[in-house]
């Protein structure tokens, strides 16, 4: 599921009042043939389906096409502020893009395979970062593969652009990316909407791609430090049962992650979805869970249905504690079910 930019974050974004906003998206719906064209799904979605005032959310390639459309409405820009538009269209490229390539790689699973600092991803995952189709991206190839572009740009390498699985199927990495990208942009008849996304994935895709591969590649160590914080955080206390280790008394602490930290892993180092608690009763509640992905939810259900025992009323301060940590599970629930922490 794509996961839009509201009006708010988009104007924040462009730097424009709201009203300037939607009376440019206006402008574009009332001339149907303009080049600066928004199209409803792939540049921007309404929030309501009916009714007289509809709000809308935006995508990442609606947010760069409305930037480059106020860009080119300023006349004679001197070389000072030249200078600066280039610095905030670079930076705004690099992190629509990046919103761009977080959500494919977190949420679709789309890579194949990394290689000597090269990720490569399927072919489905490269026409939603490119937000093409599949004869586009076809013609593009047929393109490059020939000749390199028109343009005189590089022609594509195998091991380098792309690779190809033993059912002839091709996975694509950052430079074969850039270069589709920057072909279509070049040769491809479409509008100015879609060439201002080409351009800003051609320019900046190989940066956005190699800091998420660190990212990928530190997750086991970023994740151990997240746990061994929490635990330093919980004075290496469960935070169920609230026991400690003490002489005579040994107990091992692991860290849990509320919402599962593989179909949630831009939570897997997140502070608040690290809870504390007994090794034993952490095995406990997977075993109960079963196979299937964790959320909070499951947690509080598990402690109400499974482990009432540990829930003591009377003690004060066990009380506290427990209240302390339903309301935890409960807000945590409510704030990130719906919302990816990353992008």
């Amino acid at each position: 599921m794509r996961d839009f930019l509201t009006d708010r974050e988009t104007a924040k974004i462009l730097g424009k009042r709201i009203d300037t906003l939607y009376n440019t998206v206006d402008f574009f719906d009332r001339y149907d043939d303009d080049e600066w064209d928004l199209v409803e799904g792939e540049h921007f979605e309404f929030v309501q389906k009916s009714g007289e005032i509809r709000e809308r959310r935006f995508t990442e390639e609606g947010v760069e096409a409305l930037a480059r459309y106020f860009e080119s409405q300023i006349p004679g820009i001197l070389d000072g502020v030249l200078e600066l538009l280039t610095k905030r269209r670079h930076k705004r490229k690099k992190m629509l893009v990046s919103r761009r390539i977080t959500q494919e790689l977190l949420d679709h699973g789309g890579m194949v395979a990394m290689k000597d600092g090269l990720a490569f991803v399927n072919k489905r995952t490269t026409i939603r970062i490119l937000q093409t189709n599949g004869r586009g991206i076809n013609n593009s190839i047929r393109r490059l593969a020939s000749s390199g572009s028109l343009e005189g740009q590089e022609g594509i390498e195998i091991d380098k652009h792309f690779i190809v699985d033993e059912n002839g199927r091709k996975a694509w990495s950052q430079k074969g990316i850039a270069s589709i990208a920057v072909d279509m942009r070049n040769n491809s008849k479409i509008t100015k909407s879609r060439k201002a996304w080409m351009d800003a994935v051609g320019d900046v895709v190989e940066v956005c791609f190699d800091r998420e591969i660190k990212r990928l590649q530190s997750s086991e160590l970023r994740i151990s430090k997240a746990i061994e914080s929490a635990k330093r955080a919980a004075n290496k206390t469960c935070q169920v049962t609230g026991s400690k280790r003490a002489r005579g008394q040994y107990l091992e602490l692991d860290g849990h992650h509320l919402f599962d930290r593989h179909t949630r892993p831009d939570l897997d180092d997140f502070h608040d979805n690290i809870l504390v608690l007994d090794t034993t009763l952490h095995r406990e509640f997977h075993s109960w869970i079963g196979g299937r992905p964790c959320m909070p939810k499951d947690f509080s259900d598990y402690l109400h249905n499974v482990r009432s025992d540990l829930l003591d009323s009377v003690n004060s301060r066990s009380a506290e504690r427990q209240a302390n940590l339903f309301a935890r599970l409960h807000r945590l629930q409510k704030n990130y079910e719906d919302f990816k922490l990353r992008y």
